[in-house]
């Protein structure tokens, strides 16, 4: 998770990535993300009724996604944030954000997050293509012209934006609904229909692709 390998020196002038201590743990720093630690995760979120939202950086990470569904482990709605952040992510082409959205289930809901001055191009598009953005100096400290801008800030641009592009902002209602909070379903089959992905092949069933591994073959989650 190098989240200063697509920065240049004038992103960070100013703040901690200056340090060379700090920049270099940055440049080293390592997301846990094995399957040891997302199954525990995901069955503890669900025992407790906490929704996951799934941070993806690449494609190959979507698939292992769709897997945990087709095998059942994870039966709930699939709130998606795509992170162009680089570094092991995918970075700033516009390509492979089209992509990522193609590819995502129509009933999944996917969320844009990028990095300094690529998050409004990025999170442009992302409303133009329909899709969700978040913004905020978690993610970004600049205006366009490379003044200092505040999170409030950003939200009145994003939304200036929005409006411009004839996209309405959600309520916190309408959020809500949106993301399906406290929705969970009882199979993999249920849940594959809801997202609007193709079935798992039946037993014996001949003709449809085998899109998930056997089930013996996943680890159980107990």
């Amino acid at each position: 998770m190098n989240v200063v390998e697509v920065l240049a020196k004038d992103d960070y002038a100013g703040t901690s990535f200056e340090n060379p201590l700090l920049y270099k743990a940055y440049r080293d720093m390592i997301s846990e993300a094995g399957p040891e630690f997302y199954l525990e995760h995901l069955k503890r979120l669900t025992a407790n009724g906490i929704q996951p939202q799934f941070m993806l950086g690449n494609l190959p990470q979507l698939e292992t996604v769709e897997r945990l569904i087709r095998a059942g482990i994870y039966t709930g709605p699939l709130n998606l944030n795509y992170v162009a952040i680089g570094g092991g992510a995918s970075a700033f082409h516009p390509a492979d954000l089209v992509e990522f959205a193609r590819r995502s289930p129509d009933g999944a809901v996917l969320t844009i997050e990028s990095i300094m001055r690529s998050t409004l191009p990025m999170n442009t598009i992302a409303i133009a293509l329909g899709l969700h953005v978040r913004v905020g100096i978690e993610d970004n400290l600049w205006a366009p012209r490379k003044q200092r801008i505040t999170s409030v800030q950003q939200v009145e641009q994003i939304v200036r934006i929005a409006g411009e592009l004839g996209r309405d902002i959600a309520t916190a209602g309408e959020a809500k609904r949106i993301y399906r909070i406290g929705e969970y379903w009882s199979t993999a089959g249920e849940t594959l229909d809801y997202l609007g992905l193709p079935p798992n092949r039946r037993p014996g069933e001949r003709g449809v692709p085998l899109r998930h591994r056997a089930p013996e073959a996943v680890p159980a989650l107990v």
